[in-house]
């Protein structure tokens, strides 16, 4: 995960003290926000044939990960 969704999350749960890890086990590829998948480059899509994968992901990838925090954020803290 690139920076952005630790920025986010921080800014949507400002009472929590958070620590987002994003590499975690094995990695599979950078996972871009929005901002960095428009903007191109390794981390918005080219970095997808390191992989085998067909090509980049998504514009509904950033909502789609922040929508799973929010799940899990509800779940954990009651919020």
């Amino acid at each position: 995960m690139v920076v952005d969704y630790a920025l986010r999350v921080k800014r949507e749960y400002p009472a929590n003290s958070l620590l987002v890890a994003g590499y975690c086990n094995e990695v599979q590829c950078y996972i871009p926000s929005l901002r960095v998948l428009r903007e191109g480059g390794y981390e918005g899509g080219e970095n997808m044939i390191y992989y085998g994968l067909p090509g980049p992901f998504a514009e509904t990838v950033e909502e789609t990960v922040v929508g799973a925090i929010r799940e899990v954020m509800k779940a954990v803290f009651q919020t």
